[in-house]
């Protein structure tokens, strides 16, 4: 992991920042501005860019991890991807167990119901939501965050702050269900190296719970 984070590490930060949170800032001024078609368009456009950006920032980093050999190979990639997307679920359905029995009642996500309203409208946020958002949080979250608080303090600690911020950033009540997913992509990031094993796990979730909801 990386020794310390470095100048194109907090590039894709401030990135992800603006295109996340310029919506919000710009409803403040000229909220006619802020259509559903707007917004999908500017997130596709947004994160792309993004991603790429941040893939050639992070270049360096990866290459690094092949000469030193610490990266997975075929076999292991593909057993941790199908490992953790089993992690994932039995995760997720623990942390519902136990969220519905702190609260006494089946909540459901309100960050997933505002997402499936917004995809309905603008189709083209299906790109964003299944693709462009998995690749460039665990491009954040788990090789910028994690990577750099592990190298200084270790798996655990790295792990939780990487992963509280991750359910926060989500603005949702499942907190305790982001946690876990996290867990589970952080356990197979660490366990590879290889950013594609989490960005899979990821992906198949967002597009699980897309294809759910348009059958609902």
């Amino acid at each position: 992991m990386a020794p310390n984070i470095r100048l194109r590490h907090i590039i894709p930060i401030l990135l992800y920042a603006f295109v996340q949170f310029f919506p919000v800032l710009i409803s403040e001024v000229r909220p006619e501005w802020i259509t559903p078609t707007a917004t999908g368009l500017w997130f596709a456009i947004g994160f792309s860019l993004t991603i790429i950006i941040s893939l050639f920032l992070l270049w360096p980093d990866l290459k690094l991890y092949k000469q030193q050999g610490i990266q997975s190979n075929l076999n292991d990639t593909v057993k941790w991807i199908g490992l953790g997307i089993l992690m994932q679920y039995g995760l997720v359905i623990v942390a519902n167990l136990i969220e519905t029995w702190i609260s006494g009642d089946v909540m459901g996500s309100q960050n997933t119901e505002e997402i499936a309203d917004i995809v309905r409208l603008v189709p083209v946020m299906t790109l964003s939501v299944v693709l462009l958002g998995p690749i460039m949080e665990e491009i954040l979250f788990r090789h910028i965050l994690f990577g750099n608080l592990s190298a200084r303090f270790g798996f655990w600690i790295a792990f939780a702050v990487s992963s509280l911020l991750f359910a926060l950033i989500h603005g949702d009540n499942k907190i305790l269900v982001y946690v876990a997913m996290s867990f589970a992509f952080t356990v197979a990031y660490a366990k590879t190296r290889r950013l594609i094993v989490p960005i899979a796990i990821h992906t198949f979730n967002n597009a699980l719970v897309m294809v759910v909801l348009f059958l609902m």
